[in-house]
């Protein structure tokens, strides 16, 4: 038998253990970034999700007409903590681009000055609760769509 097949067969073999060692390294990195992107973005619907459970709550608290503005104060005081907005900004802080870190506190104060304005004795057809209102769906928005921006594929 001739060296060269023998060079040439043995080349041949470690191009081929190279090249699958490439791919299978691509496929890991792929799936590895696959996972860490749906890991994200259940943390970004766990708190997109607390978020809305709690202005639903201020929401409809200000909108009832058979509560006194004790009863309304009493209703949302808390309202925050109970639906786990602090908890999972606090997952967030973890895991997520500063980006949307600062974002998400933003839009958590927002959600605080709107229930501030409940518990001040404003309803849902005063201007000042409107106005927080506003101002707190202007920052989920801006929130979400930086929460859309990360999860883009490169």
């Amino acid at each position: 038998m001739q060296w060269t097949a023998i060079v040439a067969t043995a080349l041949g073999a470690a191009i081929g253990v190279v090249s699958t060692l490439a791919a299978d390294r691509a496929r890991w990195r792929r799936e590895l970034s696959e996972r860490d992107r749906d890991a994200l973005r259940t943390s970004y619907a766990q708190y997109v999700e607390a978020l809305t459970q709690a202005r639903d709550e201020i929401t409809q608290t200000s909108r009832d007409p058979t509560l006194t503005a004790e009863e309304r104060a009493e209703n949302v005081r808390t309202v925050i903590g109970r639906h786990g907005v602090y908890a999972r900004q606090h997952q967030l802080e973890l895991t997520a681009p500063v980006k949307v870190v600062r974002l998400a506190i933003n839009a958590a104060n927002e959600l605080a000055a709107y229930r501030d304005s409940v518990i001040n004795g404003s309803t849902r057809e005063d201007p000042a609760c409107t106005e927080a209102r506003r101002a707190y769906r202007e920052a989920r928005y801006r929130l979400m769509d930086a929460m859309r921006s990360t999860l883009e594929r490169p």
